[in-house]
């Protein structure tokens, strides 16, 4: 598959002036509604013109084609959803309340309707993108998960968890807890959770989690 460029390789976006920041912007903006409402295939060149003006020429001159501009908007979108869970300053004070809090976080990220949207658009275009819906994980999940362990390291360090445990399995695990069944149950079309039953999944991933980690005997 031919390599599709991002907008930092491609871009001249150093030598527009402001209303030609502006315009991109919307361009952009615009783009990535009609991505992610209609999938990449089905996203029109003429209904994106149509509603920002401009021409083809631009967009080819910005992005290099439709692809190009695919692979900007997703990887924008990708900043914004890790964004959130790299600014989580997670607290070695309390364990049980520090979990509770990522779990929240967690729930409440993959609950946005973008997010949710950002989700569907990598399960339908992973053939065609394999590194875009790679990039999509890598900045929910994965990044998620990479905080997560990092945390649990440092508790495992300082003796507050067991050493002999996996830490980057312990937080796949809780993260999995948490937000699997949500997730599943709302990109197939499902309900929205509520506050109750936020709170009940985060509680028992929380518990699961101190039942099988910690070492003393008030679970942190």
């Amino acid at each position: 598959m031919r390599k599709i460029e991002t907008l930092r390789s491609i871009s001249p976006g150093q030598a527009l002036g402001p209303k030609g920041k502006e315009r991109l912007k919307k361009l952009t903006d615009s783009a990535t509604k009609l991505f992610l409402e209609h999938g990449y295939e089905a996203a029109s060149m003429d209904t994106l013109i149509q509603e920002v003006g401009g021409s083809r020429r631009n967009i080819y001159s910005h992005f290099g084609g439709k692809e190009g501009l695919f692979s900007a908007v997703i990887t924008e979108e990708c900043k914004k959803l890790a964004a959130p869970l790299e600014s989580l300053v997670l607290s070695d004070t309390c364990i049980r309340s520090t979990l509770e809090k990522f779990g929240h976080e967690l729930l409440r990220i993959i609950k946005q309707p973008r997010t949710l949207e950002l989700h569907r658009l990598m399960i339908a275009e992973g053939k065609r993108f394999p590194h875009l819906s790679r990039a999509i994980w890598l900045a929910g999940h994965h990044n998620a998960k990479q905080i997560l362990e990092t945390w649990i390291k440092r508790q495992q360090d300082q003796g507050k968890l067991r050493e002999d445990l996996d830490a980057s399995a312990l937080s796949y695990a809780f993260i999995n807890t948490v937000t699997a069944t949500t997730q599943m149950q709302m990109l197939t079309g499902g309900y929205l959770t509520t506050e109750e039953q936020d709170n009940s999944t985060v509680t028992m991933g929380v518990m699961l989690f101190l039942s099988a980690t910690i070492k003393d005997t008030d679970n942190g």
